[in-house]
């Protein structure tokens, strides 16, 4: 990490609010994040319509201003749709992976209206290219989960790696995809062979705005039907279940996208 990003990440007014109490996992939650650090200072523009890799904090926090309640309205609407498929399990630990993590707000929607499986959480591994979001999101896990490991990786996706992620196949291993497989320059069907080479339990989700440019829902429903259409090695056995590819309007009249499935592959 360079000097002005060491520099940028011990200024965050969120790491800082954790470090004395302020935010702790008795109180912290997307509402209270929002409400303490989403501050709006005019530089919406500056974020490339909520794609750009952010590298200041003042556009860290007008995200979390200008695209949290979007983000929140989307979780809100998926969390109920994927319910019986993370309940499809045989009580394994869940190790859980965020992609593109940024400062962490998907997991700690997800997390927040899921609390059984909160208590399942034993691993957690954030992937994210900006190391000022990503110290945030490793600051606000181990806030709000300050018993499990994670593991955080200052990377682009087309550059993690099987070993990155180190998957068990004995756990139950889930990965959110928030706002990213719709954004061109990755090959997201590279990232997937490295996620399922080593076989297992995934339980994948994925939600994004839904739209016909710039990558957008074309790039969800290609891998979406790639991973359908996955055919067993030899000696394997192979289960595709809980599939479902959906199109949704939320109540501020955003058409966004999400699907999820799980996947076992022995």
């Amino acid at each position: 990490m360079n000097h002005l990003a060491i520099n940028t990440v011990h200024n965050d007014l969120v790491l800082h609010a954790i470090q004395n109490k302020t935010l702790n996992a008795s109180n912290l939650n997307f509402q209270t994040l929002r409400d303490f650090a989403g501050i709006d200072s005019d530089k919406r523009n500056g974020l490339d319509r909520g794609r750009l890799t952010i590298h200041r904090q003042d556009l860290l926090n007008q995200y979390l201003y200008s695209y949290g309640l979007m983000v929140q309205r989307q979780w809100d609407y998926v969390v109920p749709n994927i319910i019986d498929m993370l309940s499809d399990n045989n009580d394994e630990m869940i190790h859980l992976y965020d992609y593109g993590c940024g400062q962490g707000l998907a997991t700690l929607l997800l997390l927040e209206n899921t609390l059984d499986f909160q208590e399942q959480v034993e691993k957690l591994i954030l992937i994210e290219p900006s190391q000022i979001a990503l110290a945030r999101a490793e600051g606000l896990m181990a806030c709000k989960l300050p018993n499990i490991s994670i593991r955080s990786f200052d990377k682009k996706l087309d550059d993690v790696k099987k070993d990155d992620l180190d998957i068990d196949v004995e756990k139950m291993n889930v990965h959110i995809f928030s706002n990213i497989l719709d954004i061109e320059g990755f090959d997201q069907f590279e990232l997937f062979n490295q996620i399922l080479e080593k076989g297992g339990k995934h339980y994948i989700i994925a939600v994004s705005n839904d739209r016909n440019c710039y990558g957008g829902t074309a790039r969800l429903e290609s891998l979406y039907n790639a991973l359908l259409s996955i055919k067993p090695q030899e000696g394997e056995n192979l289960s595709i279940t809980h599939e479902q590819f959906k199109q949704f309007t939320d109540a501020k009249n955003m058409n966004h996208v999400y699907f999820c499935l799980k996947i076992e592959i022995h």
